[in-house]
């Protein structure tokens, strides 16, 4: 009898490690890739100049166009004063570049920073601006 029960529990065991195994199968699913935003612009300008800032948008090798862009906007803000800038509508000047224009009317430090959001992704990368 004890030679029996010793049987059904070691068959049980087997089984339930059996069952428990998943076999390792490796899949070719495609890894995201990085929403990359390069932001370039002056970082010293003086009083009321013009600043052209641009953000050069990829993910992995491609550039990306209007067409994946779920948003983009940059927002301009006075050191100090959080929470009170200003968001700039840019303008595609070619395919993964946008671009905006603006200048300060006041001496400080600035932020530039672009918001990205393509692919179901979002990157937000700033510039520090000195304005004499």
């Amino acid at each position: 009898m004890k030679k029996r029960i010793s049987m059904y529990v070691i068959s049980l065991c087997l089984l339930l490690t059996a069952c428990g195994q998943e076999t390792s199968q490796s899949t070719n699913a495609e890894q995201p890739k990085p929403l990359d935003v390069n932001l370039q612009g002056p970082k010293a300008l003086e009083k009321n100049e013009n600043g052209i800032y641009k953000a050069k948008v990829t993910y992995g090798d491609e550039k990306v166009g209007n067409d994946d862009v779920e948003m983009i906007e940059f927002e301009i803000e006075k050191k100090d004063a959080e929470g009170k800038g200003k968001m700039l509508k840019p303008k595609q000047v070619e395919e993964g570049v946008y671009e905006i224009q603006t200048s300060f009317a006041e001496p400080g430090t600035y932020t530039v920073q672009s918001h990205v959001s393509a692919k179901g992704t979002h990157n937000m990368p700033l510039i520090t601006v000195t304005v004499k």
